[in-house]
């Protein structure tokens, strides 16, 4: 078996030589250093049963008629990418063996780039090897586009896989193609034609029902995450390209980055990971399912997430790589078992800026000589959750004012939150002392999507004969005009005079709250009444009295010598 699969990937190999210009892909990026100066990256791949590389050149041009090119680059980074299993990878063309090789050519360099909204940095080359989907062998084309018109500095995106795909004939296929850029701009994805320069672009002919924006049939490719599934048919090399769009958040495009790439489809003895892999199959915390490979997550605290992945070659171990510790700073990947393996996404959301977060998995077998791998795409969307201030504690009084309870929230709570009672019935958000249920309530302010974020006052009603409640509203008036006059030769005794009829209820306390003297009278309008302490003792009081029909009440204290 291992000789029968070493002969197909030899065969592959062989697909891939020729001359030096019969290389697989490549794509260009940049990043803006300041002052106009731009950092441009061109990466290229090369089969190693082909020819060496040579020096390469980069062209440059924009719609406000600069023209200029660098020639003669020299790689600055030399890396084999040959997707071999490790006991296998010193087989590899690249090394000398029959085993099909891939290395990652990088060139870099700085140039001035005056301010114009449509730069383009193009890369071409003869020719392409022969393939499924396109007629020939054309040549290869790729390019970036920026814009850099009123001092705008950016770095372009930057495709995550470094590697050439090779897939097995009549199994699915799950590959990322997507990017990354660090100015927390948008990405949309899309198919575009391969082309080839003479030196000006023009689009492939492709072969049959293929095309540029149908690479193979069925293949297909999220615009928003820019993973890519099919399942090949057909033994050979498809060649696909994928362009990038970058916007800022006022919807403005900032450029284009281009890749172009071949699936190599060869026969494989060997099962890759299931494609149905990679599913989150439960989450806690502040984050909820939204999709198979999707969660949304509320700004607010810790949460976790579990996925599963599977190789129906139950002898086989699976190996998991991630970069959703650069993504989302502070996570973390537990894995647990070898097949079926487990992972547990652990992350707190506190403090992140909410939107869109994409990070990959890609599962990898231990096959030889290649290892079948696929890559998912995830996304985590962090939601808005205004905040509903900080928690408190409010003790009042059973004779205090009514209170407006958002002023007794700590921090800055949003506005347009919503109260509920004890008993979890809406409210307005007031107590009234006597009259409101004392205990938990509640405000609750919600995000978007289904976040929420809630705060409470737990409030504590005290009697109103708790010493420290006792004085509470004197003002002596609030009732009908009542006076109230203690008398100058006998302290005990207090004269009640009310402009009016009026039946009322006293009770007198000390400051401590005993009860000190009670009762009730019919007070004439003019006449005064009279009220004297049953217990005689230095200190001060306070009288309060209740009108029987309508419940107001005023109070006031005094002082006996």
């Amino acid at each position: 078996m291992f000789l029968r699969y070493a002969l197909l990937i030899g065969l592959v190999a062989n697909a891939l030589q020729g001359s030096a210009e019969h290389l697989p892909g490549g794509t260009i990026s940049t990043r803006c250093l300041g002052g106009n100066f731009h950092e441009v990256t061109l990466k290229l791949f090369r089969s190693c049963s082909g020819a060496g590389m040579i020096p390469q050149d980069l062209h440059f041009g924009n719609d406000c008629g600069v023209f200029f090119d660098e020639v003669g680059l020299e790689p600055i980074s030399v890396e084999e990418v040959s997707p071999l299993c490790a006991e296998d990878l010193p087989n590899s063309t690249c090394n000398g063996g029959t085993l099909v090789g891939f290395e990652l050519y990088t060139y870099r360099t700085t140039v001035y780039l005056s301010p114009c909204d449509n730069w383009v940095i193009a890369w071409y080359i003869c020719c392409r090897n022969e393939s499924i989907n396109v007629e020939g062998s054309p040549g290869l084309y790729i390019e970036t586009r920026l814009n850099n018109s009123g001092g705008t500095c950016n770095a372009a995106p930057e495709f995550l896989d470094n590697t050439i795909p090779l897939v097995c004939i009549g199994q699915p296929v799950s590959y990322d193609a997507s990017a990354t850029e660090t100015d927390g701009n948008t990405l949309r994805y899309r198919f575009i034609d391969a082309r080839f320069g003479t030196p000006a672009p023009f689009p492939v002919l492709y072969s049959g029902a293929f095309s540029g924006d149908q690479p193979f049939t069925g293949m297909t490719l999220d615009s928003l995450t820019g993973q890519i599934n099919f399942l090949p048919t057909l033994v050979g090399i498809i060649v696909t390209a994928v362009e990038v769009k970058e916007y800022n958040s006022e919807g403005d495009l900032l450029g284009t980055v281009m890749r172009d790439f071949p699936f190599v489809v060869s026969a494989c003895e060997n099962a890759v990971p299931s494609v149905n892999s990679g599913t989150f199959t439960e989450a806690s915390g502040t984050a909820s399912i939204v999709g198979e490979r999707a969660l949304q997550v509320c700004s607010e605290g810790p949460l976790c997430a579990s996925l599963a992945f599977a190789d129906a070659d139950l002898d086989q171990t699976l190996v998991l790589t991630s970069n959703v510790a650069t993504i989302l700073p502070g996570a973390t990947l537990e894995l647990s078992g070898t097949n079926p393996v487990s992972a547990e996404l652990c992350w707190n959301s506190t403090g992140v800026a909410f939107g869109t977060y994409q990070f990959s998995i890609t599962a990898t077998d231990d096959a030889c000589p290649v290892q079948g791998f696929q890559q998912f795409t995830y996304t985590v969307s962090v939601e808005d959750v205004p905040s509903p201030g900080e928690s408190s504690d409010l003790v009042i009084c059973e004779n205090g004012e009514p209170v407006n309870l958002f002023d007794v929230l700590g921090g800055d709570p949003d506005l347009n939150g919503t109260w509920s009672d004890p008993d979890s019935q809406g409210s307005d958000g007031s107590y009234i002392p006597g009259t409101s249920l004392p205990g938990i309530w509640s405000y609750t302010v919600q995000g978007s999507g289904d976040c929420f974020a809630t705060s409470v006052v737990n409030i504590t009603e005290l009697p109103n004969t708790a010493p420290e409640c006792i004085g509470l509203g004197l003002d002596g008036t609030t009732l009908h005009g009542l006076r109230i006059q203690q008398d100058g030769a006998n302290p005990n005794l207090l004269w009640i005079n009310s402009p009016r009829s009026l039946d009322v209820v006293f009770e007198a306390r000390s400051m401590d709250g005993r009860l000190v003297g009670t009762g009730r009278a019919s007070l004439l309008a003019g006449i005064a009444a009279r009220f004297e302490l049953s217990q005689r003792s230095s200190g001060m009081y306070v009288l309060s009295l209740r009108e029987t029909i309508s419940g107001r009440k005023t109070s006031t204290r005094f002082v006996v010598p």
